[in-house]
Parts: structure tokens; C-alpha cells; sequence
């Protein structure tokens, strides 16, 4: 009798621990569930938000002067330059590749990842989707002022990376231009479009893209940096010639493009008045406020 009522105890504390884990289990999945249900109702709030923002500044017109998309002659202009570039260079590029001194080899390996994306898209991304999860109304109108000028400018750069970058991606796939691996025995000529291969997507440089829109972004920004931008994109777009990965056609291609995208994002901001505006030809110009220094001193403060 003593054994079973042991064992009777231990059945009955076996449930009531069950019971427990289970009544705790269900109170984290309400408490998430609730979290959810909380943060889903902010992202809509925000949204929307942003929405009825951008149509009031757009119905405004807060632009100063008409935003112009300067497209055709500079399309016009940069299918000459890469023709000539293609004609002129890919063959001797081509031709020498793996014959670069190892010194600059190992620099241009150092270098080249520099054109990945993920470390401008993933912390640019982030602010954007955290502050569209905060609920605004607590905070003071100076602090709100404030992060919305920093949500701003990361959707301003996510947009121009992230957006050049992904029409970069299709137009590689659809053009199927062979890499410079498949020279001797393809020349410096051959396509296979829509392929799947990976050795088929040299036109454009998808990093050289990145790391136009980039450096034409920091140039639109800081126009006294617009020289240092343009120089650094060029060297980092020809590391990925010194690594065998593309043509120079390729990489003139892409920072070109990755750099008029930037233009182009920055004119749509300026239609709305956030971040820029246009001076009288056009150009997307920083509006006042928007100065770093002045950015981040409010932020210490």
C-alpha cells in the first residue's frame, strides 16, 4: 500500500508538472501571439502613415525647381563608351588574364568583396524595419524629426543599392554574356541567354553596380567628395577585371548604371522633397538639414 500511494503521488505530480509546463507554454504563445498582433498593428499604422505623408508632399510640390530625368543621351552616351571599351579592351584583357603580378592579384582579392551588397543592404534594411515598428507617438517631435531623417536616408540608399542591383541580376541572366574563364575557348564574344550558369553573367558587373550606386550616392550627398567616389569606384571596379571575373566593358557597364540608378533614386526623393531637392538644370541637389554634421550632433544631443 505504501509503494502505490508513492506511486500514486508521483503520477499525480507528473501531471500537475505537465499541467504547468502546459498553462506556461500557453501563456508565451498568447504573449507572442499579443506581441504580434501589436507590432503588425504599428507596421500597418506606420504605412499608411507614410503614405497619406508622401501624398500630401507630393501634392504640395515641394520641389523647387521641376525634376527632370536626364536618361536618354546618357544611355546613348554610355552604349558608346562600353562598345568602344568592349571593342578595344576585352580582347586584350582577356587575353592576359592570370597574368597579372601576384602583388596585384592578392590586392584585387583583398578589394573585390567590397562590391557584395549585404553590408549596405542588411544595416539599411534594418532601420528601415525597425522604425516601421516603433510607435512614433511616444517619442518628442524634435527625436521623431530626427529618426525620420535616418529611416530616410537608409531607404534612400537601400533603394538605390538594393534596386540597381537586382535589375543588374536579371539583365546578367538575360544577357548570358561568358565570363573571362571561358576565353579560350569561347572568346571574349560569346552569350547564352537565360542561362542558369553562373559563368554566363558577366554583363554587367553586378559588383560594380554596387559599388556605383554606392559611391554616386556619397557623391549626390557630400558633393565635395564627388572626385575621391568616382576614383574609388573605378579601382574597385577594376579589381574585379584583375580577378578574372569580367571584362572592363562589364565593369564600365555597371558602375555606370549603379551610378545613374543613384541619380534616379535621389530625383524621386526630391519629387517629394525628403533628402533633396533640384537646383534650376535639375540635378538632385541635398536639402538643407540634412547635413551629417547637423544629423549626428542632434543625435548626441
Amino acid at each position: 500500500k505504501p509503494l502505490a500511494q508513492n506511486c500514486g503521488r508521483f503520477e499525480k505530480r507528473g501531471l500537475m508538472d505537465q499541467d504547468m509546463k502546459a498553462v506556461k507554454s500557453d501563456r508565451m504563445t498568447n504573449r507572442l501571439r499579443s506581441a504580434g498582433g501589436v507590432l503588425s498593428d504599428r507596421w500597418r499604422s506606420n504605412i499608411e502613415t507614410s503614405r497619406s505623408f508622401l501624398k500630401n508632399r507630393r501634392l504640395q510640390g515641394k520641389t523647387d525647381n521641376p525634376t527632370r530625368v536626364h536618361g536618354i543621351r546618357y544611355f546613348i552616351l554610355l552604349t558608346m563608351i562600353v562598345v568602344l571599351v568592349a571593342t578595344v579592351l576585352d580582347l586584350p584583357v582577356g587575353q592576359y588574364r592570370n597574368q597579372w603580378p601576384s602583388f596585384i592579384l592578392n590586392w584585387a582579392r583583398e578589394l573585390t568583396d567590397i562590391g557584395k551588397s549585404g553590408w549596405i543592404l542588411v544595416p539599411t534594411g534594418v532601420v528601415v524595419l525597425v522604425a516601421y515598428t516603433l510607435d512614433w507617438s511616444r517619442f518628442r517631435a524634435r527625436t521623431r524629426l530626427l529618426m525620420a531623417k535616418w529611416v530616410a536616408l537608409s531607404a534612400y540608399v537601400f533603394l538605390a543599392v538594393g534596386v540597381s542591383g537586382l535589375i543588374a541580376t536579371t539583365l546578367k541572366r538575360v544577357i548570358g554574356r561568358a565570363r573571362p574563364v571561358h576565353f579560350e575557348e569561347l572568346g571574349a564574344f560569346a552569350f547564352r541567354p537565360f542561362s542558369a550558369d553562373a559563368s554566363f553573367a558577366s554583363f554587367p558587373s553586378g559588383h560594380s553596380t554596387t559599388i556605383g550606386a554606392f559611391c554616386a550616392a556619397v557623391a549626390i550627398f557630400f558633393p565635395l567628395l564627388r572626385f575621391p567616389a568616382l576614383v574609388l569606384a573605378l579601382w574597385l571596379g577594376f579589381s574585379r577585371i584583375l580577378v578574372g571575373a569580367h571584362y572592363p566593358s562589364d565593369v564600365i557597364a555597371g558602375v555606370a548604371f549603379g551610378a545613374w540608378y543613384a541619380y534616379f533614386s535621389a530625383l524621386f526623393f526630391a519629387r517629394y522633397g525628403i533628402i533633396f531637392t533640384t537646383d534650376a538644370s535639375g540635378w538632385p541637389v541635398r536639402r538643407r538639414g540634412y547635413e551629417l554634421t547637423k544629423i549626428l550632433r542632434w543625435s548626441r544631443n
